[in-house]
């Protein structure tokens, strides 16, 4: 089976990327990762040697190639996703039997052949939430079959998790559920109005998180089998051993870890993950930024371990 990974990023989620691309060297994935992106690239990418910029293509270790792609797209990244799933089967990487969506705010923590079990041919590989019981009957989801049943799209089976939109894995037997989901992102997107950030309202509203619950009814409103893991999978919940997800803000590469812990708030699990991926291959902090983050992190986990908010 081969399988492409894709990311989509701006501004300073270039760090992430940098990390997610670590830890999949360190994982032993070889392939490519296609970073779709709009603006201008980092300068620890465009000023390395083993970056060619005819191509775009970063060569990260021997087996593993960092595509860049640029976008023109004037909507939030987060409605992008399905879109640039499916580009990724149709331009970029069209001989790939499975293609992978991965938040540039992710870092792998298992080996690669241990996490290749999640892809089967016939399934969508997905991840519950931090929040993740949702009942088939909950009153969201019965006011999203209203809606969406207003545009002809119906609820066909019943499905009592939510999935985070983070990381999902689709077969190329299961494109047309990108076509499903790009649809549903564009009547949400239409919606919100435009909305250009990641959540619209309050939890309240009919549509808070945007592409997840564009993702969620999909879900329910197409046959695919679903391959899923428990929130654990995104370190959302203790003992998770496949990825770690940063959600929220700032992210860790922005947090201010010594402030937040005198707060009472200690470093995340994912925020200790992320920084064990910033040192190669490649690096996008000088040495004297990664001694500062390292000492700031520790740190504020000495503060967190007598001190935490209640």
């Amino acid at each position: 089976m081969k399988i492409s990974l894709c990311t989509l990023f701006e501004g300073n989620y270039h760090f992430g990327v940098a990390a997610l691309s670590n830890s999949l060297v360190a994982a032993g994935f070889s392939g490519v990762l296609w970073a779709g992106y709009r603006g201008a690239l980092p300068a620890w990418l465009t000023g390395s040697p083993s970056y060619d910029a005819a191509t775009a293509t970063y060569q990260v270790s021997p087996d593993f190639q960092l595509r860049m792609v640029l976008l023109n797209t004037p909507v939030h990244f987060t409605y992008y996703k399905p879109t640039f799933v499916r580009d990724v089967f149709e331009k970029y990487a069209p001989d790939s039997d499975t293609v992978a969506y991965i938040d540039p705010d992710i870092v792998m923590k298992c080996d690669w052949p241990s996490f290749c079990g999640w892809f089967t041919d016939d399934a969508l590989s997905l991840a519950e939430d931090v929040n993740w019981a949702f009942p088939s009957r909950h009153p969201k989801r019965l006011l999203w079959s209203a809606f969406f049943a207003q545009h002809g799209i119906a609820s066909t089976r019943p499905i009592e998790r939510y999935y985070n939109a983070g990381f999902i894995g689709v077969p190329r037997q299961h494109v047309d559920f990108l076509v499903l989901w790009e649809r549903l992102c564009s009547l949400v997107l239409d919606y919100n109005q435009g909305v250009k950030h990641l959540k619209a309202g309050g939890s309240a509203a009919l549509f808070h998180s945007t592409d997840q619950d564009a993702l969620n009814f999909a879900l329910t409103a197409h046959e695919a089998t679903l391959n899923t893991a428990g929130p654990d999978a995104m370190d959302f919940t203790a003992g998770g051993y496949y990825l770690s997800h940063a959600i929220g803000s700032p992210k860790p590469w922005n947090t201010p870890h010594i402030r937040n812990a005198i707060g009472g708030q200690s470093p995340s699990v994912a925020t200790k993950a992320y920084f064990q991926h910033i040192e190669g291959p490649i690096r996008a902090f000088s040495d004297a930024e990664i001694k500062r983050h390292r000492f700031a992190l520790r740190l504020a986990s000495a503060i967190g371990r007598v001190y935490q908010r209640r």
